[in-house]
């Protein structure tokens, strides 16, 4: 994905440009108010900005066009799952899976393995703790059948125990995914397990592609479970990809 885009939001500026490789994690860091969400509601097409926005060969916008929402192969995962509440588990992911652009793509029962919604399907969304729902909702992203995924902090609403249920099935996705992935953070040890990559944007603006190296990534395994040396090394890690510590809400 390549992109150049700059426009005006209120008082708010967005100038940024930038080539994601085609795998992997980009991790999409700074503080409240830099503009990330924007950048990202720009990308899938939500929110209008000046500039060219590329996947390989096929531009999604340009001077002459600007491709709709549902034309840009994006899976959005929001901070909020905004499940359908009347379908069940299995319902609210066969109609993203109707809605999916045409090509091959992971079936309803192989994502809902993966993410271990098998045993959830029959469900309705009350019923569901916050990480599971939080499941279904990135379940049903991938069943768009993305060419790009986009990711907005999507364990920031979760609590502790939620988080820890969540990461392992993103480790595992970030193994299996072959399309690129922006993901909005403001966890230090979140970027630190997931990214490949780190970027850093600050009024509007992104700084270098920081790539992360292999012992920077944090040892497998729960939140919970973390010793304190992973805990200290995720600081350093974080430290070392230019992260500071940051408040939890986006503006």
């Amino acid at each position: 994905m390549t992109f150049r885009l700059n426009g005006r939001f209120g008082e708010f500026v967005l100038d940024c440009a930038a080539e994601i490789p085609g795998l992997g994690v980009t991790a999409l860091v700074g503080p409240s108010g830099s503009g990330k969400t924007t950048l990202l509601r720009c990308l899938a097409g939500l929110v209008r900005a000046e500039g060219r926005v590329s996947v390989g060969e096929t531009v999604w916008q340009d001077e002459r066009r600007f491709l709709a929402p549902h034309r840009r192969g994006v899976g959005y995962v929001f901070q909020e799952p905004s499940l359908l509440p009347h379908l069940s588990v299995r319902q609210n992911l066969a109609f993203a899976s109707r809605r999916a652009a045409p090509g091959e793509g992971p079936s309803l029962t192989e994502v809902a393995e993966m993410l271990g919604l098998a045993a959830l399907l029959e469900r309705g969304p009350e019923r569901l703790s916050g990480g599971e729902r939080q499941r279904v909702a990135i379940a049903r992203a991938l069943l768009s059948r993305p060419v790009v995924l986009l990711m907005d902090e999507p364990l920031s609403s979760l609590d502790l125990a939620s988080k820890a249920e969540v990461m392992p099935y993103l480790e595992d996705l970030h193994r299996r995914l072959r399309l690129p992935v922006i993901y909005v953070s403001h966890d230090a040890a979140e970027v630190a397990r997931l990214a490949d990559r780190v970027v850093r944007m600050r009024h509007g603006r992104l700084g270098p592609m920081v790539e992360v190296r292999p012992e920077r990534r944090a040892a497998k395994g729960p939140l919970t479970l973390m010793t304190p040396g992973q805990v200290e090394a995720l600081a350093r890690a974080a430290l070392a990809a230019g992260i500071e510590p940051a408040a939890a809400e986006e503006a």
